[in-house]
């Protein structure tokens, strides 16, 4: 029986041929094919594997350099508040002795932290504690308090005005001083 069709795929015996059989070279290529499907894998995910770690480790880089930089400007703020402290203390031995003075630094303790307090009177501070014996310093006493928190150190400087008849203690000028 002949089908009459123009279609060559629906003619008798389409498909039906014997097929050639794999040879042996083929079938072992087909096998190391899939033998070899999962060589990719490996470096791929250690690539990925590499880049999770660098992203983590400079996550952890800049998170380390943010908490240093904010511990700094806080042990910078609290040497202000030792030196500012230490200002006070001179302020009040001044009050309570009018000639009070200290050639040398004198140390205030403030918690953990500490003060170098230099107090002149009648002179000024240039280059060392007490070195400028200009007369119109007459009446006035200098405060130079360094306050140090670990590594930071801030210093303030105070001018206060004596008057040595009535012993009234006015506050001049204070300013930070950059060391």
């Amino acid at each position: 029986m002949k089908l009459k069709t123009k279609n060559p795929r629906l003619r008798r015996g389409f498909g039906l041929r014997p097929t050639k059989s794999p040879s042996a070279d083929e079938v072992g290529g087909q096998e190391k094919l899939k033998a070899n499907k999962g060589i990719i894998a490996l470096p791929t995910m250690l690539l990925i594997g590499g880049v999770i770690v660098e992203i983590g480790i400079a996550g952890l880089l800049v998170s380390y350099f943010l908490i240093q930089s904010n511990l700094g400007i806080r042990l910078s703020a609290e040497a202000l508040a030792v030196a500012r402290s230490g200002t006070q203390d001179a302020i009040i031995k001044i009050i309570r002795d009018k000639n009070f003075t200290s050639g040398s630094p004198y140390s205030l303790t403030v918690g953990e932290w500490s003060a170098q307090i230099i107090v002149c009177k009648d002179s000024r501070t240039i280059s060392t504690a007490c070195d400028d014996l200009d007369p119109s310093n007459k009446g006035k006493h200098e405060i130079t308090s360094l306050g140090i928190v670990q590594k930071k150190q801030r210093k303030i400087q105070t001018i206060l005005n004596v008057n040595s008849a009535t012993g009234e203690v006015n506050v001049e000028s204070i300013e930070e001083i950059a060391i």
